[in-house]
This record gives structure tokens, sequence and C-alpha cells, in this order.
């Protein structure tokens, strides 16, 4: 095979390299445990890019040939147009059937797509991981890797024209190779106090790229160096990228060191197959490979919005709809590749205005577009139907969490004050407070539920509760995250000292994610304290867990045709239900003690729905809503449910 520098011609086996690399996204972003480590397939199209750019670029440089507007046209006719054609389509879908809230998120980073910078748009206000469930459902987030290129066209061009013009040949590889280190340690670096930065943007990214450029200079200075060693060399780098495509997973952070096997890999491979035939080269650069080599690039385009709107509106995937996901893919790829790609990737005339206008032009008008949606909210008085808004709104007060409310006294941080706040009172604002409630955000969830209670018995409830601080005496800090073991600690600390001023105490927690090691003896233990210096004691058992539950269902499903919302599971099988068991056994041990099971109310005698009086109950899979406790606690007072009396001892009430 002829060097680069001889040949500049089309390489089968790189295109061949791509397939793999786009195949690896795909199934990563169908199935992460199909190929745990497939998200790899990026990096190794930067090394591709790298490569081939880099010899563009030297080749021009070398024949002193090289323009910058030549460059950047060639540029804008090979990833400009599918790119435009990809975000019109998705923005004008999601416009039609997100949410506002989510379509005004897709208009923003449309918008920034268009004018390559939407890595930093996911940089800064993607609230989630890359790798993390929520995140397959932002429709555009793959265009990040395709920003991080059109950011690396912008200098590159320059570093290599200052290379040649002002370093040795042997000066420019030692610098190239100080700043592809460099971009490799930023990257390790920042994912200890920026794992965004270190995934989305370009100085951590750009190593990547570099060894690309590397694997084309060192082309040039080997020449032709033996069959066996060329082999190797292949051999070498297909098994760095097997095991990262394989092995490789996000939960040690990405990119940093841990780029380096599929990066080193990929520049092996294209190195090898550069100066040689080899084994490898032949393997890529067969038919099918190639043909999929391709169509690559529309592949990569589309395959993640598919599955992201398939996501948006119905969850994970069966057999079906991956199947009907993956022939989606293929139909925009193919129309993509052919009608896009094909028909815009050859410059049409050797006027150079014309098209840097055209291009221009695109990208203003997607810009605009996008800016349009943005500030509409999603075009909703345009394009939503009559009465979307309202229906919108009837639903998001259905499922408001009891943090959103002021009477509400969940805290982040323990504040002493909160304990005397008269906002914190429910009922009667004008009766003694002899009644607590404590605990964690899942005693917070019960907020709703005894408003309704303390107004009926014209009693009032105190409500206060530390986000994630489970309701143990001494021995919190063992159940809690290390940012809050201070404050919960204080806070309980707080509650104990001040027991002495109620009758009774409502206690509720996540029993079921704090039911380890010796939690069970320190509940018991916190029951025990408690009940002694109380008159009686209410325990809320947890409520039954939807781990599919998504609060947005009813909302989508206001647009989204085909959404099932209905969701129920088994009474008596969840992941509740050994700790509620062990409860309720537990708590007999105590006269004063009374079970809370909303059981009663949210399941029959053989299952348990997340709705009640047919609306949403829940906030998420483990939290009620403000209405959905109040509804319970409106059904438990007149259906005569709750009968404990929490009038103050004495009372004449």
């Amino acid at each position: 095979m002829a060097l680069p520098r001889e040949n500049p011609g089309y390489r089968a086996d790189i295109d061949g390299l791509r397939a793999v690399a786009v195949l690896a996204v795909v199934v990563f972003h169908l199935n992460k445990s199909w190929l745990p480590g497939g998200f790899v397939g990026v990096d190794i199209f930067f090394v591709i890019s790298g490569f081939l750019i880099t010899g563009i670029l030297a080749r021009k440089i070398e024949s002193r040939s090289f323009s910058f507007v030549d460059f950047y046209l060639a540029r804008a006719r090979r990833i400009l147009p599918a790119a435009y054609f990809c975000i019109a389509i998705t923005l004008v879908i999601g416009a039609f059937f997100m949410l506002p809230a989510d379509a005004t998120s897709l208009a923003a980073s449309a918008g920034l797509s268009a004018v390559s910078a939407a890595n930093f748009y996911f940089w800064k206000f993607l609230d989630q991981s890359y790798f993390a469930a929520p995140s397959e459902t932002v429709p555009l987030l793959h265009l990040w890797s395709l920003a991080v290129e059109e950011q690396f066209y912008l200098f590159w061009p320059l570093a290599l024209l200052a290379a040649y013009r002002w370093l040795k040949p042997s000066a420019r590889i030692l610098v190239f190779v100080v700043a592809m280190a460099a971009s490799y340690q930023v990257g390790q670096a920042m994912l200890r106090t920026d794992p965004a930065f270190a995934y989305y943007m370009l100085p951590a990214r750009a190593g990547e790229l570099i060894i690309g450029a590397l694997a084309y200079f060192s082309v040039q200075r080997l020449a032709r160096f033996p069959r066996a060693i060329a082999e190797v060399l292949g051999l070498i780098g297909a098994a760095l990228v097997a095991y990262s495509v394989a092995f490789l997973s996000e939960a040690n952070g990405f990119p940093g060191y841990a780029a380096i096997p599929p990066t080193l890999g990929a520049a092996l491979i294209i190195l090898s197959g550069s100066v040689r035939r080899t084994l490898i080269s032949r393997a890529l650069a067969l038919r099918p490979l190639v043909a999929v080599g391709l169509i690559s690039y529309s592949l990569y385009l589309w395959h993640w919005p598919v599955m992201a709107f398939y996501r948006y509106a119905y969850g994970v995937p069966d057999v079906v709809g991956y199947i009907v996901c993956v022939l989606v893919m293929i139909g925009m790829t193919l129309i993509s590749y052919f009608f896009i790609e094909q028909r815009f990737r050859v410059a049409s005339s050797t006027f150079r205005l014309l098209p840097s206008i055209r291009f221009g032009a695109l990208t203003a008008l997607l810009a605009v577009a996008s800016l349009f949606v943005f500030q509409t909210k999603g075009a909703t008085d345009l394009i939503k139907p009559s009465g979307y808004l309202a229906k919108l709104n009837a639903l998001d007060q259905d499922t408001k969490p009891a943090g959103d409310f002021a009477f509400n006294c969940q805290m982040r941080d323990f504040d002493p004050a909160t304990l005397k706040d008269p906002r914190c009172i429910l009922g009667d604002r004008q009766a003694p407070v002899k009644t607590l409630l404590w605990g964690d955000s899942h005693a917070s969830q019960f907020v709703g539920f005894f408003k309704v209670i303390a107004e009926s018995q014209h009693v009032a409830i105190r409500n206060a509760s530390v986000s994630s601080c489970p309701p143990i005496f001494k021995r919190s800090r063992d159940y809690t995250i290390a940012a809050i073991r201070e404050t919960c600690a204080n806070f309980n600390d707080a509650i104990e000292e001040s027991l002495g001023a109620y009758d009774t105490v409502i206690i509720g927690s996540h029993w079921f994610s704090i039911d380890t090691g010796n939690a069970r003896p320190d509940i018991e233990a916190t029951v025990a304290a408690v009940s002694a210096r109380v008159r009686q004691v209410i325990v809320a058992l947890s409520i039954p867990i939807f781990p599919s539950f998504d609060r947005q269902c009813e909302r989508k499903a206001l647009l989204i045709p085909g959404m099932d919302c209905e969701l129920r599971r088994e009474r008596d099988v969840g992941f509740e239900v050994n700790i509620n068991r062990f409860l309720s056994t537990m708590l007999k041990k105590y006269p004063n003690v009374i079970v809370l099971d909303t059981r009663d109310l949210l399941c029959d005698e053989a299952y348990c729905t997340p709705r009640f009086l047919d609306k949403p109950a829940y906030f998420d899979p483990i939290h009620l809503s403000l209405a959905g406790s109040e509804r319970l606690g409106t059904v438990a007072v007149d259906k005569g449910l709750f009968r404990v009396n929490l009038q103050p001892q004495g009372s004449t009430r």
C-alpha cells in the first residue's frame, strides 16, 4: 500500500475502521449492557479525523497550495448539510411533541449545535452525566463530538502552518507529542474537579485527534518497515480497540488516561495499514464494513435522536421497540447519505462566495428557528393544541413534590430556627403544637396527608425534615452521605432534646435505603427511645415503590400517541416489602406505637398503583406528590381509616 505522501487516495480500511467505531457507538446506545465500552467509538472517530485532516493539510502546506477558504468550505460541505438536516428535523419533532421545558432545552442545544458549540451547552447546562439514564432522552446530545471536531479544525491549520514554518520535522513531532500528552493530562485532572468539562470540551479531547496526526507523521518518517512489524502493530492496535469496546467502563471516569487504549489502538491500526497491507487492514477493507463506513456519519447523526425520542415517549425498548428504532435509523441514515451528504459533498462551483453565503444563511436560519422555539417555550401557542397548557398545569399540580410548598419544612441543612418557625405548622396554628412529623424526605411526603388530618381534628402539627437524613438517634452518620453527616447528626440531636415538648411523634423515612448493616437494631433503639418519652408514636412505613414511574408520562401523553401510563405491581413484591414487614412486626412490641401503612389506600388485595382517585399520586418512583398525599389524607378522614387521636393530652376538645 502506498504511503499517504505518495498516494493520498481512498483508504478502504479506514472506512472499515469507521464502521467498527459507529457500530460500537450504536450498539452501546441501544443497550449499554450489550457492549459496555462501545462509547469509545467516538474516540476512534477522533483519531481517524486527526489522521485524515492532518494529511490533507500537510500535503497542501508542503505543496504551498493551502487555502483557509478552500479548507473550511470543504469541511462545511462534508459536515454541515447532513448535520443541519438532522438538527432541523429533530427540532421540529421536539417542538411538536416534547413538553415545553424539554422543547426549550432542545432548542438551546440546537441553536448552539448550529454554530459548533453544542459541547459548551452540555458542559454547562446538562444536569446529569452523559452516561446517566436521563441523558438518554436528550435528542442532540451526541452533537457534542461534532462540535469538538469543528473547534479542532479552527486551530489545527494554524498550528500546522506555524510548525512547518518555524520548526524542523523532529521538533514538530516533539511539540505535538507534548500537546497530546498535555491534553490527556487535562482530561485526567478534570475528572476530579469538573468531569463534564473532561468529557465534552476540546482541551481534554484534542489529544485524541493529535494522536491521529502523529500517526500520519510517523508514516512519513518511518516509510516502509518490515511486514512482521506492521502485522504486530496492527494486531496490537486491534487488541486495544477490542479490549476497550468490550471492557472499558465509564464508572472510573472518562476520558483522561482511560482514553489512551482505544485511541492508541486506532492509531496503530491506521499506521500499520498505511505502510503494509496487513491482516487487520484487509479485514477492515471487507465490503460490508466499508459499506457501513461510507454511511457512518449519517448513521451517527441519526441513531441517537431516534433512540432519544423513543425513550422519551415509551421508555426502555422491548424487542419490537428495538426493531422499530433500528428500521427508522436505517431509513433516516439512507435518506441523509444519498440525498444530503452525496449531493453537497462535492463543490458545484468554483465561485467561493456563493457557497459561503449559503452556509452562512443556513446557519443563521437554523439559529433563528432555534431561538424562536426557545423564546416561545416550544412554540406552545403556535403548534400545541387548544387547552394544552391548562391540561398540562392541572397534571403538574398533581405531581408536584411536597418540597415545592412553603409549609413543608424540608431542609438541606439543618437550621435550629425551623423547630420554632410558625411556617412549619400544619392545621390550626392557634392550637398548642403537641405533634411532630420528623424524618427525611420520606417523612415530608406525608405533609399533605397530615395537613388534612390536622385540619379535620383542629390540631397543630409541626413538620421538620432533612433530606437524606434518616431519623435515627446517635448513629445517623452511618446511614447518610458524607456531605450531610454533620447536619444530620445535629438535626437528630435537636429532635431528641425537644421530645418533651410533644405528645405525639410521627416518624417517616426511606427505610428501604438504610436497611443495611446494623440499621434494624438502630431503628428499634430510636423507636424505643421516642416511645418512652411521648404518649404515642406513629411510624409511617415505606410507600410502594415503582422504579419505572415517570411523573411526566401523562403530560407527555397529551401529545404523543400510543403511550401507556398505566402502572401497577404486585402488593407483596417490591423493594420496600421486606423492611416494612420487619417494622410491622418489631413495632408490636411497643403498645403506644401505631403503624401507618399506605398500602391499604394505594393497593387492593393483589396490586398497587401510583394513582389514587384516578389521578397521579406520586412525584417520583419513591415519593408521594403533595396533591396525592392530601388526597390520601382526605379519604382516610372521610372513611374513618385514620383513627388516631392527635388532640393534646388533657384537651377538652
